[in-house]
């Protein structure tokens, strides 16, 4: 998520509700059909290319995962656009840009990759969804059972699901808006379960990389004055997953803070920068681009950015509701 721009596992029980069944209606486990279709995810190996759709904007990416030797491997390589690459094992993931000659390295921090995005403790989905199946469809030549997890509040937005009737894999993913709009829509185009992946297609397309540029996320923690904040208008079941000090070259100045929030399918950042002689006057901004919502306003001396994939509203609540508490070191 670039700054001041735009913008993340056990079976729990029996499986006593397949998704494979058709049908609608409430699921009478739903742990363990979340948890179907989380395994599904990171236990089976698939290959396949899919399409992300937010707005009047499309990408579409090959991906191909499975297990060597007992670890969990994937690489995605995006198709439309500037090429990118990404590389992830039990480790760390690594994303290449070729046309920076960079690689992004994460660890400690996980963002979620389609179609795994269904996580423990998957009690958190049944605290602020009701999870329902609402009859069949077909992706890429599948049969698969829609499953809907419908906000219980107007703090976030629903989803669904389409996973795979006989293997339980997230097909197609869809987030709605208050309308039941599509804000953000993932579907896979072509898709191939089961087959054995030869370890070269896990490979970079970038073996001469070595002397490329390596940037570390999270980065390493600016040393300066920071300060303490209060959100009053926290939604409630999202918690903070991430908190850094970054200095910047594309923001230049003090360093800014970043904040990550998140209810386990929707997340939220908060920016905060130092204003060091832009001015003081209370400037606010407010847009809705796809599937993100975005505010901007000042507090202090300081300029608050909320951008995330949460209610207009609900955003714009927790930018205005933020105040300093106490200054740290």
């Amino acid at each position: 998520m670039k700054a001041f721009g735009k913008g993340i596992v056990p079976i729990i029980g029996l499986l006593v509700c397949g998704v494979g069944q058709a049908g609608s209606g409430p699921v009478s486990d739903p742990l363990s059909l979340l948890g179907q279709l989380s395994h599904a995810a990171h236990d089976r190996s698939y290959s396949g290319t899919y399409v992300v759709q937010r707005g009047s904007e499309m990408e579409s990416s090959r991906i191909v995962h499975t297990h060597i030797h007992g670890e969990e491997l994937t690489r995605i390589e995006v198709l439309d656009g500037r090429p990118r690459e990404i590389i992830r094992d039990s480790k760390e993931t690594r994303c290449y840009y070729p046309v920076q000659h960079k690689i992004r390295i994460e660890k400690g921090y996980t963002r979620r990759l389609f179609p795994a995005l269904i996580e423990v403790p998957y009690e958190q989905y049944l605290r602020f969804y009701d999870v329902s199946r609402v009859g069949m469809n077909r992706v890429a030549g599948h049969e698969c059972q829609r499953i809907l997890l419908r906000a219980r509040d107007r703090q976030r937005f629903d989803h669904e699901f389409c996973a795979d009737a006989n293997t339980d894999l997230i097909l197609k993913a869809v987030t709605y808006d208050r309308h039941h709009d599509p804000l953000e829509t993932l579907l896979f185009t072509e898709i191939s379960e089961g087959d054995s992946t030869s370890p070269e297609l896990l490979k970079s397309t970038y073996p001469d990389s070595n002397q490329w540029k390596k940037v570390f996320f999270p980065p390493p923690v600016a040393d300066h004055l920071s300060y303490q904040w209060s959100i009053p208008a926290l939604p409630s079941g999202f918690s903070q997953v991430l908190q850094m000090s970054i200095l910047s070259s594309a923001v230049p100045g003090a360093p800014f803070e970043h904040l990550v929030f998140s209810d386990g399918l929707s997340s939220f950042s908060i920016f905060i920068k130092p204003l060091q002689g832009e001015g003081f006057r209370p400037v606010q901004a407010r847009l809705q681009s796809s599937a993100l919502s975005y505010y901007s306003g000042t507090v202090g001396q300081h300029r608050i950015v909320v951008v995330g994939e949460i209610p207009q509203e609900v955003v714009t609540a927790i930018g205005q509701s933020m105040t300093i508490t106490e200054e740290t070191h």
